[in-house]
């Protein structure tokens, strides 16, 4: 019994010792841990997941929210393609991704839709300064599980640079999750704190933080700030807490 209990240490020692050796490769390696990240948010992006989904395309994208000119900020794998590849209101579509690992998995995924009728452009431009993108040109903006990975002060500044693009009267839809209430769950607060530095490895940078606080900022830059906390349909308990809204410029 005794050399069954060591050997069971022995291999989750070795076990543990990879894994932190795994973590510590991609902590210092910027393009296998991107290639990791594209990777791995390709196999957990599933358009199957109809929870999901219904957040995405029937609260927040529906056609009549998203129209003209397109800009989606972090377009990651193409997740939310389901959701508006046959929506004729939109004139173009500009996806903003600066893991350029994403792409093939991209444009893979929506070689599905056959009847996509507008034009479509990835770019690895930062969310901070889309330098490519003309002031004004842009009717909506679409932002969904990104603002984690956006280290701070630059999540403010992204959403200038979306107002910026924006025209008059334009939208920017977004979804995001968010760190839980200290005060009203402070057991998931503390196990979020706990796991971030790994998390924010793996996730390519994502961390838990107070993501609202973001868009109250916004209020005397956009004529209209709305959001409601929601609950992500997930498995993991820790990454449940989001906020779905919009920013009317």
């Amino acid at each position: 019994m005794g050399g069954c209990i060591k050997f069971l240490f022995r291999s989750l020692s070795i076990i543990v010792a990879l894994i932190a050796i795994g973590i510590g490769y991609l902590k210092f390696n910027d393009v296998h841990r991107q290639k990791f990240f594209a990777k791995f948010l390709n196999q957990i992006s599933d358009p199957s997941n109809t929870a999901i989904m219904d957040i995405r395309c029937n609260q927040l994208l529906k056609h009549s929210n998203v129209k003209g000119h397109v800009l989606e900020i972090g377009s990651g794998t193409g997740i939310n393609f389901p959701c508006i590849h046959n929506n004729t209101d939109i004139l173009s579509y500009t996806g903003i991704e600066p893991n350029i690992h994403t792409y093939p998995y991209f444009y893979q995924f929506i070689k599905q839709y056959q009847d996509i009728p507008f034009p479509i452009r990835l770019s690895n431009d930062s969310a901070t300064d889309m330098y490519e993108i003309p002031s004004n040109s842009m009717d909506t903006v679409i932002m969904t599980l990104v603002l984690c990975s956006v280290p701070d002060p630059l999540p403010e500044k992204v959403l200038r640079e979306a107002h910026r693009v924006l025209k008059a009267g334009g939208k920017f839809l977004f979804f995001e999750h968010m760190s839980a209430n200290y005060e009203t769950n402070p057991t998931i607060y503390g196990f979020q704190r706990m796991i971030e530095p790994i998390w924010s490895i793996v996730g390519d940078g994502c961390r838990f933080k107070p993501i609202t606080n973001y868009f109250d900022s916004m209020k005397q830059v956009y004529t209209t700030v709305e959001y409601q906390l929601t609950k992500l349909p997930i498995p993991l308990f820790f990454v449940r807490d989001a906020v779905k809204g919009q920013l009317i410029k």
